[in-house]
């Protein structure tokens, strides 16, 4: 037999995802497991949502629809980025996509070359890494850094940065640290771009997800929401960057899988449309509905949602903290934590993170009680003359299952 595409060998996984079978299979041996290694809310979907999606359904809206997007939907997307980056965006500069990874994908196999280089975070979602290896393109990560309330410094993009820069791909809030960008970062980022000519995808998916009382405030839908600073923030830069956003986050809607692309780079729009009739050919009409329905009516109901992720963040880290041998840094957005353990892997004589997580699985086999979480290893191969480690928590689901997991961990470590 023929081999399969030596491109394809190069793409990677979802870490969240691939421990799955593994996680799975403690589970079939009769342990009792908290779930705390994926992205999961633990809220439902809006209550609006959940009744546009059953009238569209007895509607019999179950044909084919437009490849970018209904253009009802499409047009509150651009009102929404309108009002919350203070950019007009119209509904032809927006694609809706199945989740936020195709927007990832297309955006790279439209913009990059063989060759060429794309800047990245890490630790950082997996899935960046995946499409500049499965394009050919020179990967180029940039760490980081907990010291930095897990920003990236900006002397170190200067020293990435070059005349063969295609992409820069930012993800403010961060997966998984939870790290937001400030304003300031933003800007020197701006200046690099309009230097060094390269394009930015701008993942935001975490944007509504944020913390504190330093984040800038705007009126939508006769709500006050607090939204993270925006790279298209600054003059000029939506004309060289694609904006990545789901529902998935702010609206708990992770299994109906309905994102979006908007960018006003002159023809991209066109192109991206053009790879979403290739790859998906259309969003259900029902699950566009519900998500039209999440964004275009009030905010109260995902407000609350973000509260409650507030509650249990504030939570998590004071219990973390209490841990011998674990820091826990306090996030400004997302809904993950991204504790340093390295000192509990030195003392109990763990390689890294992930003979710890591995350990975790399973730490208690007399009363089959396990949790599991993610390692510093899923979010990207560690970087050389990196000294921390880290495991990564989703705090998005039930308190008392939150709480229970960390008395687990506590339990395993001490």
């Amino acid at each position: 037999m023929k081999s399969f595409s030596h491109a394809f060998s190069r793409i990677g996984t979802e870490s969240a995802f691939s421990v799955g079978p593994e996680i799975a299979g403690w589970v079939n041996r009769g342990y009792d497991m908290v779930r705390l290694n994926i992205g999961e809310p633990g809220d439902n979907i809006p209550q609006v949502s959940t009744k546009a999606i059953i009238e569209s359904v007895k509607r019999h809206e179950t044909h084919y629809m437009p490849a970018a997007g209904t253009d009802s939907l499409r047009e509150e997307i651009a009102n929404y980025l309108s009002i919350t980056r203070r950019v007009k965006y119209k509904k032809e500069d927006i694609v809706v996509s199945p989740g936020g990874k195709p927007v990832i994908g297309g955006t790279i196999q439209i913009l990059v070359d063989p060759g060429d280089e794309v800047i990245y975070p890490t630790p950082g979602y997996p899935i960046y890494e995946s499409f500049v290896d499965l394009v050919g393109a020179v990967k180029k990560p940039i760490i980081l850094k907990e010291e930095k309330s897990f920003r990236f410094d900006i002397s170190d993009l200067k020293k990435l940065v070059s005349a063969k820069t295609k992409l820069l791909i930012l993800n403010s809030p961060s997966n998984p640290t939870g790290g937001v960008l400030t304003k300031e970062d933003l800007e020197e980022v701006a200046k690099l771009a309009n230097k060094y000519d390269f394009y930015i995808l701008s993942d935001e998916c975490y944007s509504r997800v944020i913390f504190g009382k330093g984040f800038r405030k705007v009126n939508f839908k006769g709500n006050k929401i607090p939204v993270a600073p925006s790279i298209v923030n600054i003059s000029g830069m939506a004309e060289r960057t694609v904006i990545l956003h789901a529902f998935s986050k702010t609206y708990c809607m992770t299994g109906l899988r309905v994102g979006f692309a908007a960018s006003k780079i002159k023809d991209f729009m066109s192109k991206f449309t053009t790879f979403a009739i290739n790859y998906w050919s259309c969003l259900p009409a029902p699950i566009m509905a519900g998500a039209l329905a999440a964004l275009g009516k009030s905010q109260k109901e995902a407000q609350s949602v973000i509260a409650d992720y507030q509650d249990k963040r504030d939570m998590a880290v004071e219990m973390l903290n209490d841990i011998r041998d674990i820091k826990c840094h306090k996030p400004e957005g997302s809904f993950y934590l991204f504790p340093n353990v390295t000192e509990v892997c030195k003392r109990k004589g763990f390689a890294n993170s992930e003979t710890l997580r591995k350990h975790l699985l399973s730490f208690d086999k007399k009363k089959k009680r396990g949790v599991a979480v993610l390692a510093r290893i899923h979010f990207g191969k560690p970087l050389p003359g990196e000294r921390e480690d880290y495991i990564r928590l989703c705090f998005a689901g039930k308190k008392d299952l939150l709480a229970e997991g960390i008395r687990r961990i506590k339990e395993a470590v001490e």
